[in-house]
């Protein structure tokens, strides 16, 4: 059996599509739709902007580090494969531990010379805890001795490319008297090494300044045998990594300290947060301002149609239905408005991710690109709640036309 139509949303659809005498309240309606799409479609756009650079910026940084980072706060601490069996008795959970040598040195190259982050690495155990294998633009990683990645703005800056040779200036601690005395600097000890890949780690923090070589051939040049200063410790997806770096940070004294990646740059994490709520704040104004638009425009159709509604007033419409009506109008002014900004604030999204077309400057922003990630969720609150606001804004023409005289209609006339 089919369905009788309603009505009152028949009466409602005839008001919103019917022409005004001088055609001007169709005009309005219609930036009002434009006010609402262009509110929902500013919000869809810039929350996935924010959503892209904070999910690029954490993906960099755990990347490099792994979902959890245990390190020395003192001298790199001896026997790297002791430490490991506890942290995995600490967290038997942990997926992979990559145990690391963290220094630094100068790097001199075709081009000119550079201050680095040199870290010696595990290449197995790093490919199972990090994406560095991943982030390797040209080359390979290191599996010799004297083999050495950079990351690529360091690489540039020295001119290096793959099967360059670089020579790395490393300083030396020499005592000066007795033990417990002061010690001054050594004559530097220059090492050759052979660059065999180019790395893109994602953040131009770590692009300007790091490189990767094989952990024992980093220890025998550094005189730091046996010895490492960073344990990175990659976790199952949708583990808790803050309560594991507490449950580390509890199993390990002094001088172990254990952080999580949201840690490691946390107030880079709180400033996006911040900026994410406050940009939203200031367009949810020009919704509101759609909201008043609203407004007008049914208080003017309204005026416009006081003629009509006197005649349906006359003829048996209640109250509740002239409220009714206008609630309609209202709705399909919302949901065409919110609809058109979704598709297009989701389109544009589409384009930016696709071509990557605005480009950054990456000593500024971290990254160099601007990246765009879609939270769903997000997206059906924006929906939501521009739906609700144009619902809101409806209420008070729409009650006041329900309590309308027929005979002001006439006299409108």
């Amino acid at each position: 059996m089919a369905r009788k139509p309603n009505p009152v949303s028949i009466l409602a659809r005839g008001f919103l599509l019917s022409k005004s005498s001088d055609g001007f309240l169709s005009l309005i309606a219609w930036v009002s739709i434009v006010g609402v799409a262009l509110g929902v479609l500013a919000l869809t756009v810039v929350t996935s902007v924010i959503n892209g650079f904070e999910g690029e910026l954490g993906e960099a940084i755990s990347g490099l580090n792994g979902d959890v980072v245990l390190y020395s706060k003192a001298d790199p601490v001896t026997d790297p494969a002791l430490i490991e069996k506890k942290i995995l008795r600490a967290l038997p959970q942990t997926v992979a531990v990559s145990a690391s040598l963290i220094t630094e040195l100068m790097a001199a190259g075709p081009k000119g010379t550079g201050g680095v982050v040199m870290e010696g690495i595990d290449p197995e155990s790093a490919a199972r805890a990090t994406t560095l294998p991943k982030r390797i633009l040209r080359g390979k990683m290191p599996e010799n001795d004297g083999e050495i990645v950079l990351a690529k703005v360091l690489a540039s800056k020295i001119g290096a490319e793959v099967g360059t040779v670089i020579r790395l200036v490393i300083p030396q601690i020499a005592s000066a008297g007795s033990e417990g005395q002061s010690r001054s600097m050594g004559v530097p000890k220059i090492v050759e090494a052979t660059v065999v890949g180019i790395a893109s780690l994602g953040m131009y923090e770590y692009d300007s300044k790091y490189a990767f070589s094989k952990l024992g051939w980093t220890q025998e040049i550094f005189s730091l045998k046996n010895r490492a200063s960073t344990f990175k410790i990659k976790l199952p997806r949708g583990e808790d990594s803050r309560k594991a770096s507490d449950r580390l940070s509890e199993s390990f004294g002094y001088p172990f300290r254990a952080k999580d990646w949201t840690q490691l740059n946390r107030n880079l994490f709180y400033a996006i947060q911040l900026e994410k709520i406050v940009i939203s704040i200031i367009l949810l104004a020009i919704m509101l301002v759609a909201g008043f638009n609203v407004v007008s425009t049914l208080v003017m159709m309204i005026h416009d149609k006081s003629k009509e509604i006197a005649i349906l007033k006359a003829m048996g419409l209640r109250p509740s239905q002239g409220f009714q009506i206008f609630c309609w109008i209202g709705l399909g002014i919302g949901l065409v408005g919110t609809g058109a900004g979704l598709g297009l604030g989701l389109l544009l999204n589409l384009v930016l991710d696709k071509t990557k077309l605005i480009r950054l400057p990456a000593d500024v922003y971290y990254i160099d690109y601007l990246p765009v990630t879609v939270n769903w969720n997000e997206i059906a609150l924006i929906g939501g709640l521009s739906i609700l606001i144009i619902l809101g804004a409806t209420l008070f023409p729409a009650f006041r036309v329900s309590t309308q005289s027929p005979m002001e209609g006439i006299r409108y006339d």
